[in-house]
């Protein structure tokens, strides 16, 4: 299947979502979102909102303002800001994915697109180094907002280019620990209770993503990334030689 740029997708976002009627008034807490940020969100055209302008209600909606039905409305918007370069900071790409979830996204009319975003990010993780999206945070936003994430890293064992090796290599060197002979994501935003949570660490840590790193070591000829693949490799054998040691030692 083709997987059209991310770029594309985000685009095409606010189309996709333009039958979601705009919201008259967002039930909220007025510290959490003061009065006059939520008339500029009920008064402004959704495409012309700024970074500023959701800052508040992205961060807290759901929680202590708004609701999945206004939610519908404005997650095309924060997620392009979130999606380009200089656009959005705050909130994480993570804690809107969470969001997604708790809204039930899946059953929502537009969920074909979202999913069609999703696949875009990933793809570029396989055969990109994208310096503006973190692999960490976005495997973290993925497996918070899907029920698995199976696929996703049985595509990533491919290891066929030296961008997917790359980002491997900085997750699995920059953004894991070892706790009791497991290799798991650093990211704080993890539920640690999820299925996909558990995929990950089984990934990492039961075989697949050593056998995955052997295969490539064996086919690869560029030095840099056979030096990555090394780095990785490394890593994952630390995890596993980690598990006899006792548990306050068990984190690194």
């Amino acid at each position: 299947m083709t997987v059209r740029p991310h770029a594309e997708v985000v685009a095409a976002l606010d189309a996709a979502f333009g039958a979601v009627p705009r919201p008259t008034e967002i039930d909220s807490c007025p510290c959490c979102l003061w009065p006059e940020e939520a008339d500029v969100l009920l008064s402004t055209p959704r495409r012309q909102l700024r970074a500023d302008d959701l800052v508040s209600y992205g961060v807290n909606v759901m929680d202590t303002v708004g609701s999945a039905e206004d939610f519908r409305y404005f997650v095309p918007r924060l997620l392009e800001l979130s999606l380009v370069i200089d656009g959005m900071d705050w909130p994480d790409l993570e804690l809107t994915f969470i969001k997604l979830a708790r809204a039930d996204w899946q059953s929502w009319p537009e969920a074909a697109i979202l999913a069609e975003l999703m696949d875009a990010l990933w793809a570029d993780i396989l055969t990109q180094d994208p310096s503006w999206l973190d692999v960490g945070a976005l495997l973290c936003a993925l497996g918070s907002a899907q029920p698995s994430i199976t696929q996703r890293l049985h595509a990533w064992s491919a290891l066929d280019n030296a961008a997917s090796i790359a980002n491997l290599h900085d997750f699995v060197t920059t953004q894991t620990d070892i706790r009791k002979g497991r290799l798991v994501p650093r990211n704080a935003y993890w539920d640690s209770t999820s299925a996909t949570f558990a995929e990950l660490s089984s990934w990492l840590s039961d075989g697949p993503a050593t056998a995955a790193v052997q295969a490539a070591i064996a086919s690869q000829t560029s030095e840099q990334v056979l030096a990555q693949l090394a780095d990785i490799h490394i890593r994952l054998l630390q995890a596993r030689s980690d598990t006899n040691r006792s548990p306050e030692s068990q984190e690194t």
